[in-house]
């Protein structure tokens, strides 16, 4: 009998392509393409925001989860009834319960830690899911020995099954230029040679240190996927700050944006993860990034850094990369450390995870032979 998978995928919302979104796509993607024989179900409220490259996939197929929160959270108890492993890409599991073997994902504890959320309700709910999936998971996923240890310290205990899995990054993410990358930019208003920042724009995102220097800067800045509140977050701090502000670009439309950027810039004072730089340098474009553990670990010392809360220390890297031999090193290097997150070979460790816990281990045995 063939083996059942239901994935949670209420990240995918229509006009919103989140990091997790990025996640669930790769690794649904890679389970499909590696073990056609599983049978995966989507579990979404919005089944016509499911990408595209996974619609067409055969042993994918999509169940649609009702709008209310408990409704949805008590329709996917009900489904694990009947599947062999559940997935979540969230620290927590269905409120209800869950009846098969189940898998969550601790991306970050930042909503729970950074002093700007600690203290709100949804924070101490989320805690306590927390502490209830790292208990009844059979398997936990920790993006970085950062965000591990960062649990660790939070609530005691890592889990079961502590697993660190680093995130893939898509092979749409090149160096080489396509066709339509000019007319992509020109839709924008966007000509070569921007400073680009990627990212919700939340409090942690840490863009005033970019915006404090903005007017020395002979580059624009470009920050996109900003929602217009965070902006006025920003825009209320820093009102004669200058750079221009793209609210939402389709997944499909990021390789060219990214290609077309001098730099890519990663101000954050916390994070979970890094696919910002991952991806830039991935398109052969350097990154700059926040003097943080979680940022060193993912770029392995191929990103520039400066100090969070240091704006001269940011505006001396990213103007040290005017330097032609220095840029062209920067993007060596890059391009060097990436190589082992591309494409469908970087999800590998978390598809043998799962082969595990299906009781399959000889599947990625035999995959492994034949790669």
């Amino acid at each position: 009998m063939k083996k059942s998978i239901l994935i949670d995928a209420r990240e995918f919302v229509p006009g919103r392509f989140t990091g997790i979104a990025r996640v669930l796509t790769g690794l649904v993607q890679a389970l499909a393409e590696h073990h056609p024989e599983y049978r995966i179900r989507l579990a979404t409220c919005h089944v016509d925001a499911i990408p595209e490259q996974l619609v067409f996939q055969r042993s994918i197929r999509c169940r649609r989860l009702p709008a209310s929160f408990p409704a949805a959270e008590w329709m996917l108890t009900q489904w694990t009834r009947s599947r062999d492993l559940f997935i979540s890409p969230y620290p927590k599991l269905p409120i209800f319960g869950c009846f098969s073997r189940a898998i969550h994902t601790v991306h970050d504890v930042l909503d729970l830690t950074h002093p700007v959320y600690r203290k709100t309700i949804k924070a101490g709910i989320d805690r306590i899911r927390l502490k209830i999936a790292l208990r009844r998971a059979d398997l936990t996923w920790y993006d970085s020995n950062t965000s591990m240890q960062a649990t660790r310290c939070l609530v005691g205990t890592v889990g079961r099954n502590p697993k660190v899995r680093n995130l893939a990054v898509s092979d749409r993410f090149s160096e080489l230029p396509e066709p339509k990358d000019t007319s992509i930019r020109t839709r924008y208003g966007l000509q070569q040679g921007y400073i680009l920042v990627l990212g919700n724009g939340l409090p942690h995102k840490n863009l005033g240190v970019l915006l404090t220097i903005g007017g020395q800067m002979h580059r624009p800045f470009v920050f996109v996927g900003v929602s217009e509140r965070n902006r006025a977050y920003w825009r209320k701090r820093f009102p004669n700050a200058r750079g221009n502000w793209i609210p939402h670009i389709p997944e499909i439309d990021l390789p060219a944006i990214l290609r077309g950027a001098f730099c890519l810039a990663q101000p954050s004072t916390a994070e979970g993860y890094g696919y910002p730089p991952l991806e830039a340098m991935a398109s052969g474009i350097p990154a700059v990034v926040s003097d943080i553990p979680v940022l060193r670990e993912i770029t392995g010392e191929s990103a520039l850094i400066a100090r969070p809360d240091d704006p001269r220390a940011w505006q001396a890297a990213l103007q040290g990369l005017e330097n032609p031999e220095r840029r062209r090193r920067q993007i060596a290097h890059g391009m060097r450390w990436v190589r082992q997150f591309r494409g469908r070979q970087g999800w590998v460790k978390h598809i043998d995870d799962i082969c595990d816990l299906l009781g399959e281990p000889w599947r990625r045995k035999k995959r492994s032979s034949q790669e």
